[in-house]
Parts: C-alpha cells; structure tokens; sequence
C-alpha cells in the first residue's frame, strides 16, 4: 500500500538520574501521498522525535513504519540510501545540512548529483527555477553557507530538498523565527511545489495560522501521544 504507515511506535528516554521519560506512546497514523498534514502540539510532545524516527535519524524502540511497503525500521545505511530520494526532511536548525564551507549551490547541486537523474545544465535550470519561487537574490547561489543568516539557510535547506523532487517531505518548525515577508515566501514555495509535484508534506510548527492554510489534516501531538485530529479545519477527537 502506498503512503507512510506509523503504527504503534514507541520511544522512551533515560535522563539524568535513570528517569524514564517516555516521547512516544503507541503513535499510530497513516500519511497518504500527496496529502498535506500539519502536526501541532507544544514542545516536548514528541513532535520532532516522530519526524527523526520516519527519516531514520532515530530508532524507535517498539513499532513500525512503512513507506509504500518497505519497513524503514530495519533499513541499513544501504538500504536507506535507496529511499532518500523518496523522503526528505528539513529541519529548524538547517545548519547541520549544508556544508557551511562550500556556496549554496555547490551544496544543492551535490544533493541532485547524488539523489536524481539530472546533467548539469537540468540541475541548474531546477535550481533556478527555484530560486525564482524563493524570493531569494540569486547571487546568494555563490555565497558561503556560513555567511548566510538563520533564515536564508533554513529556506535554502528547503530548496536543496525540493531540488531533489521527493515523493514525502517532512519540514520540522519551517516558518519559525522568520519574518513575516520570509515565512509568506516559503508558503508560497510550499504551495506551488505541491501543485507541481503533488510532494505529500508533514508540516511541524507552532503555527495554527499556516497550518490551516495549507492543510488537508491537522494533527495534533500531547505528551507522546497523538490526541486531536482535524480535518476541513474541524477538530474531532481521534477513534
């Protein structure tokens, strides 16, 4: 079946002093392709734990989580090679995505190189035509990572993975701490890569107001368990 299917997913973390903090209690949910889902829930939910352990980044300690068919859970680095461009994740802090030493396009174009299909001048023509989406000045392209601000890495992390055209994207907090031009522009960006691409999307953020904007679903997370699910802008609790 195609879709990312997350059923009884469990995680649990020893603190300070063998405390046991459980971040993730019998998660279960089903994202289908093209859909847009927004997760909200306050900090420490769980919210951003959920992406790591869909993207591979964590290990769950119970459960499973299938993306049209394949069981992530057990993949090996070889095996999660194969799926990267299929899945994407971007995160708040994009700086540890980029190569901070190398120019903007050198870290998009290295991405395509090793994920798509593409030659050189239909990489560049991709990255251009993003660019152009972005709001973002063109000669930034040639720029350092380390030179740029907070914002402009985190809008070029999300250009460096539609570059690559996934199948899922899962964008952690993508709004945050931007300014309001900043945060319209990456809506925007959102949009109408989804109208071109039909990318499904797991949206995490605080913003109740964007969420309803781009959503089909609102989910949302409380103490590791996922607790209202809204859809059409209706809250309902979750069967």
């Amino acid at each position: 079946m195609d879709g990312i299917i997350v059923k009884n997913l469990c995680k649990t973390y020893i603190g300070e002093k063998g405390h046991i903090h459980p971040v993730l209690q019998n998660v279960d949910f089903q994202w289908h392709p093209g859909e847009f889902i927004s997760l909200i829930g306050e900090s420490g939910s769980g919210k951003s734990t959920l992406a790591k352990m869909i993207l591979g980044i964590e290990k769950p300690d119970e459960g499973s989580i299938l993306m049209d068919g394949t069981e992530l859970t057990t993949l090996d680095f070889i095996g999660w090679k194969r799926q990267r461009k299929q899945l994407q994740g971007v995160f708040q802090d994009a700086s540890g995505t980029m190569n901070p030493r190398r120019s903007v396009y050198a870290n998009v174009e290295e991405a395509m190189v090793n994920l798509t299909e593409l030659n050189r001048e239909q990489r560049r023509a991709r990255i251009q035509d993003l660019m152009q989406q972005t709001g973002l000045a063109v000669r930034l392209l040639d720029v350092p990572v380390r030179q740029l601000s907070g914002g402009e890495q985190r809008r070029f992390a999300l250009l460096k993975a539609m570059a690559i055209q996934p199948k899922y994207l899962i964008l952690d907090e993508a709004t945050s701490g931007l300014d309001l031009v900043s945060a319209d522009s990456v809506i925007q960006m959102l949009r109408q890569f989804r109208i071109e691409t039909n990318c499904a999307f797991l949206f995490i953020t605080h913003d109740l107001h964007s969420a309803y904007q781009l959503s089909d679903r609102i989910i949302r997370m409380q103490q590791g368990r996922l607790t209202l699910e809204g859809i059409q802008n209706t809250i309902k609790e979750t069967m």
